[in-house]
């Protein structure tokens, strides 16, 4: 067969056609509920040894909703329940904010289902808050999941202790970060749960060795070269994975679920296992 020039860029559109539906069809079909499992070692200076290796499963974002249905709920907490880990953390949005109230309840249900040696703990996100968040925060404590609402607690494994704190929701002027850090010892390590990764920002945050948030969804599209597009706003400026200022380290995740589409493009869902280790 010649090849005439206009052969080939007649060929050449219907690749590029047939690439992009190809691409739209997985950004839509198989990429939103294509969990991955990440783990992450995070050094933490005085870390007490006891806690060497101790390990916390991350879960956020699940966003129970009409574009994510409770099946994917539940795949999320097989998973998650899999890595078996020390502690879970659950960073805030339960589910989307249309009829939130109906809908948490079976999503509490099936995170009620989670266990660990050092507990279930979760702090409330920015659709945990359009509604009622005192509801939230009941129901999900009714469901055996204990809430950090600017508050903090201690953890003791194998004998030695390591402090916990978490906040509410920063939008949503929430976040009590006195009241969070009362009784407080920051000459001793202490983790923050946090909904917004935006709080690193803050001075009040630089008090704590390791803060874990999500929110971002890693931008839920990331395109080749010039990466996730939101990143360019102040409130995604960390959009996922690992980041350090002084003696605080931030990890966010980029969460399970998707808003507004069901798309996901270059950021992939993500269950995150973080293992603490002594520097």
């Amino acid at each position: 067969m010649t090849w005439t020039r206009r052969r080939f860029l007649t060929s050449v559109a219907a690749a590029a056609v047939v690439g992009a539906c190809a691409t739209t069809a997985h950004a839509t079909l198989i990429a939103p509920f294509d969990y991955e499992l990440t783990g992450r070692d995070v050094f933490i200076k005085n870390l007490p040894p006891a806690f060497d290796g101790f390990r916390i499963t991350q879960v956020t974002d699940i966003h129970h909703s009409r574009l994510v249905s409770l099946g994917e709920v539940r795949r999320v907490v097989e998973i998650a329940r899999e890595t078996a880990p020390d502690m879970f953390a659950l960073t805030g949005d339960f589910t989307t904010d249309d009829k939130g109230e109906r809908l948490l309840e079976p999503c509490a249900e099936l995170l009620a289902t989670l266990a660990a040696p050092c507990g279930v703990w979760a702090v409330t996100g920015n659709h945990d808050h359009t509604d009622d968040p005192q509801a939230v925060v009941e129901t999900l404590r009714r469901h055996h999941i204990e809430v950090l609402f600017n508050q903090n607690t201690g953890l003791t494994y194998k004998g030695e202790r390591l402090q916990l704190a978490g906040i509410g929701d920063r939008s949503f002027a929430a976040t009590d970060w006195t009241q969070a850090r009362r009784g407080l010892d920051f000459t001793r390590p202490a983790i923050l749960l946090s909904h917004q990764p935006s709080v690193f920002d803050e001075a009040e945050s630089r008090e704590y060795d390791l803060i874990l948030a999500g929110h971002t969804h890693g931008g839920q599209v990331s395109l080749p070269i010039i990466g996730a597009p939101v990143r360019f706003m102040e409130q995604f400026r960390y959009v996922s994975g690992l980041f350090k200022r002084g003696r605080t380290q931030l990890y966010v995740s980029r969460g399970t679920g998707v808003i507004a589409l069901p798309v996901r493009l270059g950021a992939r869902p993500e269950i995150a296992v973080i293992r603490l280790r002594k520097q």
